[in-house]
């Protein structure tokens, strides 16, 4: 059993990371060798930058903390932070994985328990959360490591320990409600819409908690007692402020004390917690696991007959091709859970916190805040800029026009090749239908946004303007990229979102443009330009981008179009 477990572990890792198609393509055949060298200078180039920052931020942090003898609450902020991440971004990749992967109608034939099953993707999952966490928390055990003067042998083998079983805790926590929610949900003829609304609303739960948490602050007339507490001894903090997850003052305390009796125990109390849970997921997984997999594939049977019903009784309307296109790239991705979860999670996490940060503006910390935001000279025109980088920050972080091709496959891609198209209607259809579905899921935010600033209508007005132009200049460039080099050969629906490297681009070019545009505005408030001016330049560079867009479209996209290999 053993042997057959970790033949099918290895294979779905082959699968995942595509090892055999890549040592096929770049070692024996030689093909495009320059990808790869563009990707790890891309890609791992980016990941260092990130890495170095949270390195340098750890450092400090640490300086500040040791000061008052809470050097390990360095650790802990960021295990709690990671887990965090874990918890929100593992639900969406656990039913991805779990559920809407291709090769569950080759596995479940076998005779395999479904609990074999459930470890094979259980490692998929693992094995790509530790690529992210390999960013986040390694710098902060690097730094933690330099700045405490740890024993190096004791500190490096509890480090790598509670790496490897830092996402297992906060994946169970996912998974087993996942699991849960997708038997239940099978029981419906709604099952992808159920699927979809009890993510978010997990989603939406976990972000409310952990920021509730994380914002409470003491009571008036507690802050005596509150600050007595945290300085009774050394590292009291690591119990406060992980006190509403305990994984992470084990883990915390595992490092700080490693090499000691209090470090092992520590150690062995979180290491026997995350395989404890994932027992009971196992356990769990073999009763229910495969009764809710195969009410999916019975209600897509079910849908497909009442499809058909359907198409014959349907009333045909005609449209122009962008149009059309624009409205199947809408249905392809609407209808598709996967697709959704990973596309829409930020919609749902934005909004959600400014409603967390309403309900908490009453503690003495957030009240300042919001006094301090009200104070500032042209809220209204900076309002304006805020609602338009919302609007492109979105469209960066949510997947949706860089899959716009790979979403397709390699199975279906051949029907966009088949329509009488140029290559121009094809990438503007996709890049209208993409920019409509981030236009709809943003307006939750705005409206969120203005009944908490209480903006003018006209600085909301515009915002929703220039935002929308800003996000269609990138989904028009986030097509044409996707039309550029398409990931087609994925296994399964996640894959063609959550690995895809064209997201990780995305959201490097969102990232730096904001970054780069606050600096500008920044700039010329420094140097006296009037807050509207700096509006009106934003807006007419926006303009002319998108008329040299439009311009350069055709020529660009159709040439892309007609190279695209299927």
């Amino acid at each position: 059993m053993t042997r057959r477990v970790l033949s099918l572990v290895l294979a779905q890792l082959n699968m995942n990371f595509a090892i055999s198609h890549s040592r096929y393509y770049y070692l024996k055949k030689r093909q495009r060798l320059w990808e790869p060298v563009l990707i790890v200078l891309g890609i791992g180039g980016a990941a260092a930058m990130l890495a170095i920052g949270i390195y340098t931020a750890a450092s400090y942090y640490y300086s500040a903390a040791a000061a008052v003898g809470q050097g390990a609450v360095t650790l802990t902020l960021g295990i709690l932070l990671s887990q965090v991440l874990v918890l929100i971004l593992g639900f969406v990749l656990v039913i991805a994985v779990f559920y809407f992967s291709n090769d569950l109608g080759i596995l479940i034939p076998f005779p395999l328990r479904p609990a074999e099953v459930l470890v094979s993707k259980f490692a998929v999952i693992l094995a790509n959360e530790y690529v992210g966490l390999a960013v986040f928390i390694v710098p902060v055990l690097v730094a933690y490591g330099v700045r405490a003067g740890v024993s190096a042998v004791p500190y490096v083998v509890s480090s790598v320990l509670v790496f490897l079983a830092l996402p297992v805790v906060p994946l169970v926590l996912a998974a087993i409600p996942a699991i849960l929610l997708m038997r239940v949900v099978g029981l419906s003829r709604r099952k992808d819409t159920l699927a979809m609304i009890g993510g978010f609303l997990f989603i939406a739960v976990v972000v409310v908690f952990q920021f509730l948490v994380q914002t409470k602050a003491p009571g008036v007339g507690e802050e005596a007692e509150f600050l007595a507490k945290m300085l009774a001894t050394a590292d009291s903090l690591v119990d406060i402020v992980g006190a509403r997850f305990p994984p992470s003052i084990w883990a915390t305390k595992a490092l700080a004390l490693s090499g000691t009796w209090q470090g092992l125990l520590n150690l062995g109390i979180f290491l026997a917690v995350g395989a404890l849970g994932f027992v009971a997921l196992l356990a769990i997984g073999d009763r229910v696991f495969y009764q809710g997999v195969l009410s999916g594939f019975e209600a897509g049977a079910t849908r497909g007959a009442r499809r058909v019903g359907k198409v014959r009784a349907a009333t045909y309307v005609s449209r122009s091709p962008v149009v059309s296109l624009a409205v199947a790239e809408m249905k392809l991705f609407t209808r598709t859970p996967v697709f959704v979860l990973n596309g829409f999670t930020g919609f749902v996490i934005f909004p959600v916190m400014l409603v967390a940060m309403f309900f908490v503006r009453s503690t003495p910390e957030m009240a300042r805040l919001w006094d301090a935001l009200f104070a500032i000279p042209g809220l209204a025109a900076i309002g304006t800029l805020v609602i338009a980088g919302y609007f492109f920050i979105l469209t960066a972080m949510s997947s949706i026009p860089f899959t716009a091709f790979s979403r397709e496959g390699r199975r279906n891609i051949w029907i966009p090749r088949s329509f009488p198209a140029t290559g121009k209607t094809v990438a503007l259809g996709k890049a209208v239908g993409a920019e409509i579905m981030i236009a709809l899921g943003a307006i939750p935010g705005v409206a969120v946004l203005e009944y908490l600033v209480r903006l003018p209508v006209l600085s909301v007005v515009a915002g929703i303007i220039l935002g929308i132009m800003s996000s269609f200049v990138l989904c028009v460039c986030g097509v044409l990229f996707d039309m550029w080099r398409p990931m087609l050969n994925w296994t399964d629906q996640q894959k063609a979102v959550k690995s895809n490297l064209n997201v990780v681009a995305g959201m490097l070019v969102g990232v730096g443009v904001v970054g780069l545009l606050g600096v500008a505005v920044s700039f010329f408030i420094k140097l006296g330009f009037p807050a509207w001016g700096i509006v009106a330049g934003v807006a007419g560079v926006l303009a002319i981008l998108l008329a040299a867009l439009m311009k350069l479209l055709g020529t660009i996209a159709d040439k892309l179009w007609s190279a695209l290999e299927i």
